[in-house]
């Protein structure tokens, strides 16, 4: 058996040298791609407003961001429309918050230079061209919202809250009593991310006929593997905002989280508690001990979907459409060493 088995790594290791084992199959050409989208930065010229709050002033940014302009008064600071009486009080209210007015002095300080952000997006935007070449490019704004919104899509726009990317040392996210493991993800680094997150959840929404965890970690599993897509040379930490050590502890106990999430009856449950335990954001999984990164089903969901990509003849876009998670469970041939 060693013997076969050592054989069978030989053979396999000659065919990673001639095929390169597709690691780096969504690493593609996108040179001759145009895509330059610019950061327009809503957020300054919004609190310019607050010196003279008034219908001219505001009216001025409505014709130049049409519709962002009313959702965003409407539905991300509940102030209304500019046309009601009552929406002006309610500016100056907004204006003078204190929460709000540090969040823009904070802003203005990390963010006085979006060159970065603004340089990453568009290799994302354009690698989206690349798979989706009839697709339209939104326009990027920046906002403040008092830290109840990250990213927004809505048509034509992606809108991005600053104030949620200050950096994890970020004095406001400790007076808000914000937890370590959430500030993690509020960096500026995460906003490409964030965005072609939002951006695959608007393409696909997540609706399968149950509801469960098998479902959910191969959905989000989609997600990275779309974000992974966009990004090809951005590195995993950055992608997954796991270190380095939770990648390898990831890695290296791959088959055993496998195996304990078969054996406990865990892949098909349908209870939202032991579901986000696994899924969503905490200091760890709890049900595989403090030791285990957060959101390890996630990844485990991801490590499916690249399975199930290399072992069927399907395209990225085909890849993304497909709703039939159980489909791409059965067909993954996924099983960790």
């Amino acid at each position: 058996m060693q013997r076969l088995f050592f054989y069978i790594t030989i053979v396999c290791a000659s065919a990673c040298i001639i095929t390169s084992c597709n690691r780096n199959q969504l690493k593609v050409d996108v040179s001759d791609i145009d895509a330059n989208v610019q950061v327009e930065r809503f957020d300054q010229e919004f609190y310019a407003c607050s010196s003279n709050v008034s219908f001219s002033t505001v009216g001025q940014l409505a014709e130049k961001y049409p519709l962002f302009f009313d959702m965003y008064n409407m539905h991300i600071i509940s102030c209304g429309t500019y046309s009601d009486k009552a929406y002006y009080e309610c500016l100056r209210v907004f204006f003078s918050d204190y929460s709000v007015v540090e969040a823009y002095n904070a802003v203005n300080k990390e963010f006085a230079d979006c060159n970065d952000v603004q340089k990453t997006l568009n290799d994302g935007f354009r690698h989206l061209l690349y798979y989706y070449p009839d697709m339209e490019l939104p326009r990027v704004v920046t906002f403040v919202a008092g830290f109840n919104q990250s990213v927004v899509l809505m048509d034509g726009y992606v809108g991005i809250g600053l104030e949620k990317y200050l950096g994890e040392k970020c004095p406001l996210y400790d007076m808000l009593q914000i937890p370590d493991f959430a500030k993690r993800e509020m960096q500026r680094k995460r906003i490409p991310v964030d965005v072609m997150t939002e951006w695959f959840h608007d393409m696909h929404p997540y609706a399968p006929e149950t509801d469960n965890l098998v479902n959910r970690m191969i959905y989000n599993g989609m997600a990275m593997y779309f974000v992974e897509a966009m990004f090809p040379d951005m590195p995993e930490t950055d992608r997954l905002t796991y270190t380095d050590e939770e990648l390898d502890y990831c890695r290296h106990f791959e088959r055993d989280m496998w195996t304990s999430l078969i054996e406990n009856n865990y892949l098909f449950t349908t209870d939202m508690f032991t579901i986000k335990k696994f899924t969503e954001n905490a200091p760890f999984t709890a049900p595989f001990g403090q030791e285990c990164p957060a959101r390890v089903a996630n990844w485990t969901g991801l490590q499916i979907v690249k399975s199930y990509a290399e072992n069927n003849k399907v395209s990225f876009t085909e890849l993304m459409e497909e709703t039939d998670y159980q489909k791409v469970l059965n067909l993954s041939e996924y099983n960790p060493k």
